[in-house]
């Protein structure tokens, strides 16, 4: 894994030295103000079930948690835990509640995915997608329908029991509307940096694309991490952008260009900085006593 790290590293370096500094650093800026958005709105989450937790030890969590995403197969398997466990050790929050807001956040994610899914849309029609609108509007309903079953789906699934006090709190996060619409704002924002982060690395090579086209990609880039099944999404992530790229008319050296540049970001910067995090803030313990579970 290491080996195919440093390679991969050395291979992204060789792009990252011919794109234009400037949005470079831009692109750097935008992923950690997302990192750090992340953190604030994780701290919302955990206060709306009565438990509070510093912010810098969730944005280290986080960071350390993106490191174990890139080294574990399957996208997100390996950081979950470490969160959870992280802020268990660091925050003395029970493993459930952690479990809990966790998930939360990822409901509330769905509606700027959503919303940035009918961008997308917007790009191969100029008229209203009304069944994608319709389709979209109706599975997050039925998850906010069916928002307590899904928790205690979700309590399962982690294995992590919770009080009934703490079961009370957690099912109580549906009606907090301003918790609720502070979470969606920021998620908003964070999903919006991801778009203005690719437009920036189109940049850096002189190419100019159209936002609702920049939001396709970016689509495109979630849909391939989830389905990834190697560490990172290695080989399936690149392979994946650089076809659509290619697909709608990039340029192939364009479209490896911009491709090997946003992973450089996303994956290598990313993995680097989580690992000195995991390794100077005590991470290493807390991931060698999950493993022992």
């Amino acid at each position: 894994m290491l080996e195919s790290l440093t390679t991969s590293a050395q291979q992204y370096f060789s792009v990252v030295v011919s794109a234009s500094l400037k949005y470079l650093i831009l692109a750097f800026l935008t992923y950690y103000v997302s990192v750090v958005l992340y953190g604030i709105r994780w701290k919302l989450v955990l206060r709306g079930v009565g438990r509070d937790a510093p912010l810098h030890e969730l944005v280290k969590a986080i960071l350390a948690s993106i490191f174990m995403n890139n080294v574990t197969p399957m996208s997100r398997s390996g950081g979950e835990l470490l969160r959870m466990a992280w802020v268990s050790k660091k925050a003395n929050i029970p493993t459930g509640v952690s479990a809990v807001s966790i998930v939360y956040e990822r409901i509330l994610e769905t509606i700027p995915i959503f919303a940035l899914f009918l961008v997308g849309m917007m790009y191969f029609s100029s008229g209203e997608p009304l069944p994608f609108v319709i389709l979209g509007i109706a599975g997050v309903v039925l998850i906010w329908i069916k928002w307590d079953a899904f928790v205690r789906l979700s309590l399962r699934v982690f294995r992590t029991p919770v009080t009934d006090e703490e079961m009370r709190k957690i099912t109580a996060l549906r009606s907090m509307h301003s918790l609720n619409m502070a979470a969606v704002m920021l998620s908003s924002t964070v999903w919006l940096l991801d778009v203005v982060r690719l437009k920036l690395i189109a940049l850096a090579f002189g190419l100019n694309l159209a936002w609702s086209f920049i939001a396709v990609i970016s689509i495109a880039n979630l849909l391939f991490g989830l389905l990834a099944f190697t560490p990172g999404g290695v080989g399936i992530i690149e392979g994946g952008l650089v076809g659509t790229l290619t697909y709608f008319g990039i340029p192939m050296a364009l479209a490896v260009s911009i491709t090997l540049l946003e992973r450089f970001v996303s994956y290598v910067a990313s993995s680097l900085v989580g690992l000195a995090v995991l390794l100077t803030s005590g991470g290493v313990e807390i991931w060698k006593a999950l493993k022992s579970q």
